[in-house]
């Protein structure tokens, strides 16, 4: 396949959160064009890393229609890759109406654009492991094909924005395909109530790392999040093999959260132990969840996933550089 993103012009949804600034990152290293959609302007990795200074950046509310046609247009967008989302399970529980606009109605306002524009060749969206929903050990991992069972409000928000691009791919052919991925990690997530870059952080202020009741056996897959990013852009390149598929993106790497925790604590300072908390009770959490990856890699045939003690690390590393440029957890 002789596919070059060479002066391709290219919006990524999303640019004030974790996963679109990689997405970003890679494809300015290919040479594309690359617009940024922002809503706020809390700091993130995209401008820390200095993403921000080598791409045209928008302030654009997802659910505004009007103003995603305009960008679309103005700038000729080639192909999308739509991060954008109320991503935090408990701000969404405590946010439905907020979560359902963005993560629904935000996801329509995009596709509906991308339909009514002239250029759009191609579209990622974002969805989510937990789109799944399932309680029952006999559904796992996670396969595309199997019946989700979504019963929380951050699950039925973005199991409803996939099967929103599923109907805008078999009803107007539009060339979209969906992402299930499992826990990102890596450098640049800002969101410190997240098991990983909030573990960090505390116990890089040689605070104790918050590990909540009852949850230490609860079973999780990591992807680290360069590894993600190039799945999504090779899955991209293959948008006549992928459109109208739901995709999951996994590593094969499961861990109990504890572990995790444990593995933070002992590359950054061994002596400080985890402190126990009760959890908020407005939603129940899945007890394990991993997922099957082999479309994905009958389709990205070299991907070699990052396993998690190089990966944190990574991510280690660059929190220590970065730490007084982000929110110190609560």
């Amino acid at each position: 396949m002789n596919f070059s993103w060479k002066k391709k012009n290219v919006l990524i949804t999303g640019m004030s959160g974790f996963f679109a600034p990689h997405i970003a990152k890679k494809l300015i290293n290919l040479g594309c064009n690359v617009v940024g959609t922002v809503h706020d302007k809390k700091m993130s990795y995209a401008k820390i890393s200095g993403i921000n200074e080598k791409i045209a950046v928008c302030q654009v509310d997802i659910n505004s229609i009007d103003r995603l046609k305009e960008v679309i247009t103005n700038y000729e967008i080639d192909y999308i890759f739509h991060c954008a989302a109320n991503s935090i399970v408990r701000l969404c529980s405590n946010n439905p109406i907020g979560s359902f606009q963005t993560n629904i109605m935000g996801t329509a306002n995009l596709l509906e654009a991308a339909r009514l524009s002239c250029t759009v060749k191609g579209i990622m969206c974002m969805e989510s492991d937990k789109s799944y929903g399932s309680f029952d050990i006999d559904d796992l991992p996670y396969k595309e094909d199997q019946c989700i069972k979504p019963s929380n409000v951050y699950e039925v928000s973005k199991a409803c924005s996939g099967l929103i691009a599923t109907a805008y791919s078999n009803n107007y052919s539009l060339p979209v395909f969906t992402i299930r991925a499992a826990n990102l990690y890596g450098p640049g997530d800002a969101n410190t109530s997240r098991l990983i870059p909030g573990s960090i952080m505390r116990l890089l202020y040689g605070e104790q790392p918050i590990l909540f009741k009852g949850v230490s056996d609860y079973i999780r897959e990591f992807l680290y999040v360069g590894d993600a990013a190039y799945a999504v852009i090779h899955l991209m390149e293959n948008i006549d093999i992928t459109k109208s598929h739901i995709i999951n993106l996994g590593s094969g790497e499961v861990h109990k959260v504890k572990k995790v925790i444990d593995q933070l604590c002992i590359n950054i300072d061994p002596k400080i132990k985890p402190i126990i908390r009760e959890k908020q009770d407005l939603f129940k959490e899945i007890e394990k969840q991993y997922v099957d990856f082999t479309k994905l890699t009958s389709i990205v045939k070299d991907f070699s996933p990052t396993n998690l003690e190089d990966g944190l690390k990574l991510t280690i590393n660059w929190y220590e550089k970065h730490k007084d440029k982000l929110p110190r957890p609560s």
